[in-house]
């Protein structure tokens, strides 16, 4: 059952873009650990991000690379017992994070994989509700598949997919898909769109702010910048590995109305 503390959470709070500490934030500790997810709570974030993969033996998991190590094996080969070991650390499980936030932050769930949505989502909405929570995808598909059997789950589109992972014949156009995101995020029915910084600051928060679109901007962590996206209020959200920081710049950051 939902914790009834989570009534006061809010997606955007009023002064200004809420926070969303990225892999808990690696201001006082190592990302994407408990540790991490304790001390955004401490903090006062907003939203905790969490990268979600599964593991061989059908565990999500916190970890935002498909290889453990960088070019070790992949992840979904490993049971979470062998993740942990080759990691050198516990790697957390989605389900401790969420109960860990639940009632204190919102869960900002940033699925690397297709195929296990409904798992997923179905475990935190029985642990936070369906208003406990944002999900996140770079793929069309896996929004779809979340908003066709969750309704009342708010997913966002995200941007910004690494040059790396696209095939140079398809740059152009996959640039050109997050430039102009409208017609995909109406197509998936994302409530709205994860955007990376610079593409951001080419024009996609004017068109997300035409269009009405929930809007999180990924991620920022240089004062200026944090400055930047605090001041604008076409942002609902700034993902940052520094929450400490940028909550104390928000306070000192008017947002203009209007």
């Amino acid at each position: 059952m939902r914790p009834p503390e989570a009534e006061a959470l809010r997606l955007r709070p009023s002064s200004g873009p809420a926070v969303s500490a990225h892999q808990g934030g690696s201001e006082r500790t190592a990302p994407a650990t408990r540790e991490a997810y304790e001390d955004a709570v401490a903090a006062g974030a907003d939203y905790a991000e969490l990268d979600v993969r599964r593991t061989a033996d059908g565990i999500f998991v916190v970890h935002h690379d498909a290889r453990v190590g960088g070019d070790g094996p992949l992840l979904s080969t490993l049971t979470h017992a062998e993740l942990c070991a080759r990691a050198g650390r516990p790697v957390p499980v989605v389900e401790e994070i969420l109960q860990l936030i639940a009632g204190r932050l919102l869960a900002h769930l940033d699925l690397k994989e297709t195929g296990h949505e409904r798992e997923l989502i179905d475990r935190a909405v029985a642990l936070l509700g369906p208003d406990g929570f944002v999900a996140t995808t770079l793929e069309d598909r896996s929004v779809a598949a979340i908003t066709a059997a969750f309704p009342g789950v708010r997913t966002m589109l995200s941007l910004g997919r690494d040059r790396r992972d696209v095939p140079r014949g398809r740059l152009l156009a996959t640039r050109l898909g997050e430039l102009r995101p409208l017609r995909r995020v109406r197509a998936c029915g994302a409530d709205g769109i994860a955007v990376h910084h610079r593409l951001a600051r080419a024009g996609v928060l004017r068109e997300a702010a035409r269009h009405g679109l929930f809007t999180m901007v990924w991620t920022v962590n240089d004062d200026p910048l944090m400055r930047t996206f605090l001041a604008d209020p076409r942002v609902d959200v700034l993902i940052t590995d520094r929450p400490r920081r940028a909550l104390q710049l928000r306070a000192h950051t008017r947002t203009p109305t209007g």
